[in-house]
């Protein structure tokens, strides 16, 4: 049993710093472009931004693929146990979970390493070269923001979320109301992208954007601090 107060304790820092680095990330892109936050929306704004900070936008998705993805997966495998004999959903909802850490991470990945090449290579080029640099850039972007994450990521993330909060609901009311609202949030992205209604995507993004970090810092205080939030699995 100690050695899973240990690990449990463990999972609750790393998802606290999941939330910590999510914010970080979340600064550091709206820095590099000055605040302007219909970035977030549509980046091919950018080329129309002045003192925009490519090294900050590129830290930004260093930082994104810790603290909105990676640095969540101990506690996507931890809920997983602690549902054990709650749910015969839960193998779905860890799959979905699963696959909005992984697709969420490989996109942000894709834009730490584009984004910089193409904005550092945009200022020397002739006209014709940046025409083709913007097209690429907007291109390129569209698929990580339109497909990866706007599309198929918001809504394995929203199963994801929506699913585990029914049950975080029954035991920690705060805590499962929060995570429902940031899978609304997420679905609602997924919906505007869908329907091409560009209203409804930008208030579940940027909402999400805000409180999925929230979420995982009071998720990571439960399951460091909450003696009823175990996995029974692991604990067992």
């Amino acid at each position: 049993m100690s050695n899973f107060s240990s690990f449990k304790h463990t999972v609750g820092q790393i998802t606290i710093l999941s939330g910590i680095v999510a914010f970080i990330s979340y600064f550091l892109v709206a820095a590099g472009v000055n605040f302007n936050f219909d970035f977030f929306s549509d980046p091919s704004l950018i080329f129309s931004m002045e003192g925009v900070q490519v090294g900050l936008l590129r830290w930004s998705m260093i930082a994104d693929v810790f603290g909105y993805y990676l640095l969540l997966l101990p506690a996507l495998y931890f809920v997983h146990g602690w549902l054990d004999s709650k749910t015969m959903w839960r193998q779905v909802l860890t799959f979905c979970g699963t696959s909005y850490i992984l697709l969420g991470a490989t996109g942000a990945s894709i834009l730490a390493v584009l984004w910089p090449w193409y904005l550092e290579a945009y200022p020397g080029a002739a006209p014709e070269q940046q025409a083709i640099i913007r097209w690429l850039f907007e291109s390129f972007t569209q698929v990580v923001y339109g497909g990866l994450w706007n599309l198929l990521d918001s809504f394995v993330a929203g199963v994801w979320f929506v699913g585990i909060g029914i049950f975080i609901r029954l035991e920690h009311r705060f805590l499962g109301w929060l995570t429902l609202v940031v899978g609304v949030c997420s679905l609602l992205d997924f919906l505007g992208g869908v329907l091409q209604i560009r209203a409804i995507a930008e208030t579940g993004l940027n909402l999400y954007l805000v409180l999925a970090p929230l979420w995982a810092l009071i998720l990571g205080w439960a399951i460091r601090n909450d003696k009823q939030f175990q996995s029974k699995t692991i604990a067992s």
